[in-house]
């Protein structure tokens, strides 16, 4: 119980076998029997048929935690006597990064971005590839030092079944596999932007990313987004050096730039030599009609890095992305990932380029698309329902709303209320430059929620906006 309390063991996670557990232990099996049965009784424990226990997702909370929380926090802010501040070289202390719960799944009503609805993941299958990475035909290689290289099982599917969806042709020796897309974006930072280079975001943006830029350089400049996503400057780019953007799926607005503008971007990068890094994060949501092409795959010059993403139609804690540049740049990328961490781990690359070879991928995200769209409709519906203000959305499907609320509204105030209702919200200000961000935009998701939730979610939502909105506005 304590272990629950704790959050050592979380809602959802099996425990032994009362066999297991009292050979373990070394107590007769009647008595961890009556235990497992007292803590279904008290809520903490639910009985799976044929499957035994796992830990309840309503289990209750009590001071227990608090205080071990407590204690933790006593122990670790006497655990040296070094003044650390003076130690560092550099902080990443001031960093915005979005806010996810860890146990947002313990909320009712997740409108929470990048998560995974486990009721959509096939895990049969991803344990039956994980076993095959394990086989014995496998394991010599998975278990080896990679050194500079990646599993080539892998690469090559990337190669023959991803990037051909975008349009994109690229030879194994021009990607690179990553811990995810920020793996990506990172070590392309760390490679192109020092002091004196200028670079290009879009504002909003994802919020990681412009930390990453803020420790390479200070000469950021920030362009708006509008309907058809970034907003060329010819005046700022033409001094720029890179530009960093989400072209098909704007981050965090969802909005897509259509062709001519792609267009314009490559002229303009090629008059001024201007390198673009582009995040295609989200590209096989598309539900609603096909994806847009990436920016690469007009890219006759090799200015375009391409940053990919499996994390996003797998599931978040697997962390692998890829990147796609001419080889000499991954050659260096290749050699910096080194220096960092080696390589990803090569059971996780095995086992999802089994998970890929096998169909499970195809097959999950044609999963993906049909519940998406499903939501994605009854959350529009209930928002209109509602008036929940104005929104966008991607027209080929992905998994979220970027909400523009009335002027007077400060979205973390709401998300703070909301959370007492059991919702849980995105704030919006942590994607806009944090000198003066705006407050009256939050980001609403329907990947991790299931949709019997969302009317019910909304309707809370829409009271909370209520109890907020001044008298005068009312």
């Amino acid at each position: 119980m304590e272990a629950i309390l704790a959050r050592a063991i979380l809602p959802g996670d099996k425990l032994p076998s009362s066999r297991a557990l009292a050979k373990q232990l070394k107590v007769s099996r009647n008595t961890v029997i009556l235990a497992y049965q007292a803590l279904v009784d008290t809520g903490y424990l639910q009985p799976r048929e044929r499957s035994g226990y796992s830990v309840s997702y309503d289990a209750p909370v009590s001071q227990l935690s608090q205080l071990a929380s407590n204690q933790l926090s006593v122990i670790g802010s006497n655990d040296s006597v070094i003044d650390w501040k003076s130690k560092l070289v550099q902080s990443c202390a001031d960093i915005q990064p979005v806010q996810k719960p860890l146990n947002w799944r313990e909320y009712p009503y997740p409108f929470i971005y990048g998560q995974v609805d486990n009721e959509l993941f096939p895990m049969s299958e991803w344990r039956d590839c994980a076993r095959q990475a394990l086989g014995m035909r496998n394991f010599g290689n998975m278990v080896g030092d990679f050194g500079m290289n990646d599993d080539p099982m892998l690469v090559n599917y990337i190669c023959s079944r991803s990037l051909p969806r975008r349009g994109i042709r690229a030879r194994p020796e021009q990607i690179l596999v990553t811990l995810g897309a920020q793996n990506a974006l990172y070590l392309v930072a760390e490679l192109i932007v020092d002091s004196g280079k200028h670079v290009v975001i879009e504002n909003p943006a994802y919020p990681d990313l412009r930390d990453i830029l803020r420790k390479r350089t200070s000469n950021i400049s920030e362009l708006p987004v509008d309907g058809g996503g970034l907003v060329l400057d010819e005046a700022v780019l033409k001094g720029s050096d890179l530009v960093f953007i989400t072209p098909s799926h704007q981050c965090p607005t969802t909005r897509t730039m259509p062709a001519s503008r792609r267009r314009q971007l490559l002229d303009l990068a090629s008059q001024h030599d201007l390198l673009i890094v582009e995040d295609d994060y989200e590209f096989e949501m598309n539900f609603l009609e096909s994806a847009t092409p990436a920016l690469k795959s007009l890219d006759d010059e090799g200015r375009v890095i391409y940053v990919g993403s499996l994390s996003k139609s797998v599931f978040p804690g697997l962390r692998l992305g890829y990147l796609v540049a001419p080889e000499s740049l991954i050659a260096e990328a290749r050699a910096l990932r080194h220096l960092m961490l080696r390589h990803p781990p090569g059971h996780a690359q095995r086992t999802l380029a089994y998970f890929m070879a096998l169909g499970h991928y195809d097959a999950q995200i044609r999963r993906l698309r049909r519940h998406l769209a499903s939501r994605r409709s009854i959350l529009q519906e209930a928002m209109d329902k509602h008036n929940l203000f104005s929104q966008t959305g991607s027209h080929f499907g992905g998994t979220s709303f970027w909400v523009n609320g009335p002027t007077w509204l400060d979205s973390r105030k709401l998300a703070a209320k909301a959370l007492d209702r059991g919702v849980l919200i995105e704030p919006g200000d942590v994607f806009f430059n944090p000198k003066q961000p705006p407050l009256n935009y939050f980001r609403i998701s329907y990947s991790a929620i299931s949709s019997e939730k969302i009317e019910e979610g909304i309707a809370r939502l829409a009271s909370v906006i209520a109890d907020l909105t001044p008298f005068n506005q009312r």
